[in-house]
């Protein structure tokens, strides 16, 4: 009972310990993004953060991405105020680094679908692989390694010239 001394209820615990992992993961992608030498290998890297962090600490992940529902969630959002906004940190460094792929590439892109579709596809993947639903001879390493290298070519193919 002793977190409930520091926090008003249960809802309270779950979105910091949320908000907390949410800012490991950014830092984790950030990482990787300002360590890549070419926006190429940024954009690959911060992929390959995303997926090595839910496979690091998948108890996390699924904290961050699983449903929950608040009880009071106008109150949690009140309580919360902007720092609720971590939560999207990690996804303005995805939205990042295919934005400075397409503009490295010279792309005519929707960046905001393109990073839309980078997302989802490493989420998808990643919550087949811990809901064990990867289960037809594949593993998440193999189909990393696969979608990582075919990540550039992928954005390439929403270019409308």
């Amino acid at each position: 009972m002793m977190p409930y001394k520091h926090f008003p209820s249960k809802d309270h615990i779950l979105m910091e310990l949320r908000l907390e992992a949410f800012q490991r993961l950014t830092t984790h992608m950030r990482r990787a993004q300002a360590e890549a030498q070419t926006p190429t290998g940024a954009l690959v890297a911060v992929s390959q953060a995303y997926v090595g962090f839910a496979l690091k600490a998948p108890n996390d992940y699924r904290l961050m991405f699983d449903a929950w529902e608040f009880e009071n969630y106008a109150q949690i959002s009140a309580d919360f105020g902007d720092s609720i906004s971590r939560e999207a940190d990690s996804w303005r460094v995805n939205l990042d680094a295919v934005t400075a792929f397409a503009e490295a590439e010279n792309l005519a892109i929707d960046c905001n679908f393109a990073a839309h579709w980078l997302w989802s596809s490493l989420h998808g993947m990643v919550q087949l692989h811990l809901s064990r639903k990867l289960a037809f001879g594949m593993e998440i390493q193999q189909l990393e390694q696969i979608f990582s290298e075919k990540i550039p070519t992928s954005i390439r193919a929403f270019s409308q010239k």
